[in-house]
This record gives structure tokens, C-alpha cells and sequence, in this order.
């Protein structure tokens, strides 16, 4: 087990396009001879390519498409290989080279094993991160056994909803996917942010490159900051 389990994915979506569906065998084999993946999959209305233990998993639809990636050992792995899937696709026969982008997004979790037990987490997470003021603690009159919440934020690179908290090895695995318990921490501190636009308008490769390498480098800062907050250095 790690001490730490980290999960990404980039998406975009898109306006459909049909001219998608007449290539997906030809594009099947070329992504995967180019982004080094074994396996390969053609469905109704898209490709999947991956390796053989699902580490990295490209697709390629008529309306979305989109690269995930779990653990990530640093911090640019995740996002240089998404820019690599999408360069590369953007220069076929039947893909548009500046598609009308519906949503463009970067989603990562975070899981970091924590030794000192789950009311521990829970206090320094309470104490560092979301606190409860006195009077709230008044108002509720009751002892807190767990605390976490979604929080939505926007900055100078989009919008960002984020979810936070102490977790047991049971609440993991309903969080992050394709994980066996065996596989997850006891006790962790969890941290989910997903990065979106909504342009509603064509872009260029080279814009779409950009926001994908800039929520994925602010998605890993904001974790680093906020697990160094609440666990200290």
C-alpha cells in the first residue's frame, strides 16, 4: 500500500460529431501504438484504449473524450500524457482540429494515509480546515463523530468544486474507483477537486493544452497546500 493514492482524469466535451464513429478502428490502433497502451475496445459511440492493469485509460467519443490516469508519481506525468492523447487526436482525418468546446475539465483526488487514528484526522481537520464556529457548536449541542463538505470556489483559471475529510478505508472505496479495499489506507485524509469551463465556443489545440496542464498543476498545488496545512509538513 502507498502512502499516498492519487487519481486524475481530463475530459472535454464537445459538439458531436458523427465523423467520429466512421474511424474508431483506425484510431483504436494508432492511439494505441502512440500512447504506448496494450488494449483496446470499440464501442457504439466511442473507443477505450488502456494497458493491461487500467493504470491509463484514453477514449475517444463523438461528443467527449478524455484521459485518466491513476497514480500519478509526479506531478506533470498525468497532465504531459493528457496533452500527448489530445495533440495527437486533434490532427485526424474526422476530428476537428478547433472543436466547439461544451465543458473542459480536470478532476483529481488525493488520498493520504494517516497513522495517529480517525478522531485525530477529524480534529486537526476540524481545527485547520473547517471549523465550526462556537456558536454553531452551541446550536448543535452534540459530540461531532465525522465532518467533511463540499466547497465551490472559482479563481483566474475556472471554477472548482472541492470535497475534503478524514475518511475510513469502507469510504474510500466509494470514492475512488477501480480501488480494492486491500489496496486503500485504514484512516486517510481525502481531497477531490474538480477544475471546469464551460466556453460554449471553439478553441484552438493550444488553448485546450493549457487549461489542461493549469488544473492539473493547480489541482496537485491546492492538495499539497491543504494536506500540509492539516498534517503539517
Amino acid at each position: 500500500m502507498n502512502n499516498e493514492i492519487n487519481e486524475h482524469v481530463f475530459e472535454i466535451r464537445y459538439k458531436p460529431n458523427s465523423k467520429i464513429l466512421d474511424y474508431r478502428g483506425t484510431w483504436a490502433e494508432m492511439v494505441s501504438k502512440h500512447m504506448q497502451l496494450s488494449e483496446w475496445r470499440i464501442l457504439d459511440n466511442r473507443i477505450d484504449i488502456y494497458d493491461k492493469v487500467n493504470k491509463n485509460h484514453a477514449f475517444i467519443g463523438f461528443s467527449n473524450s478524455g484521459f485518466s490516469c491513476n497514480d500519478s508519481s509526479t506531478k506533470n506525468y498525468f497532465y504531459e500524457q493528457a496533452i500527448k492523447l489530445f495533440s495527437y487526436i486533434s490532427k485526424f482525418d474526422g476530428f476537428d482540429p478547433e472543436p466547439f468546446v461544451e465543458r473542459i475539465g480536470v478532476r483529481s483526488k488525493f488520498c493520504t494515509a494517516y497513522e495517529k487514528g480517525f478522531d485525530d484526522l477529524k480534529n486537526r481537520f476540524a481545527s485547520k480546515y473547517l471549523h465550526l464556529t462556537p456558536e454553531a457548536e452551541k446550536a448543535i449541542n452534540a459530540k461531532m463523530v465525522d465532518i467533511g463538505a463540499p466547497l465551490n470556489f472559482a479563481d483566474g483559471l475556472g471554477n472548482f468544486n472541492t470535497m475534503a475529510g478524514p475518511m475510513e478505508k469502507r469510504q474510500m472505496v466509494q470514492f475512488i474507483t477501480g480501488r480494492k479495499e486491500s489496496e486503500m489506507p485504514e484512516i486517510g485524509l481525502y481531497f477531490d477537486i474538480d477544475y471546469f469551463l464551460k466556453p460554449n465556443r471553439n478553441m484552438k489545440v493550444d488553448e485546450i493544452n493549457k487549461a489542461i496542464r493549469n488544473f492539473a498543476e493547480s489541482s496537485w498545488d491546492k492538495h499539497e497546500k491543504v494536506k500540509s496545512l492539516i498534517l503539517g509538513a
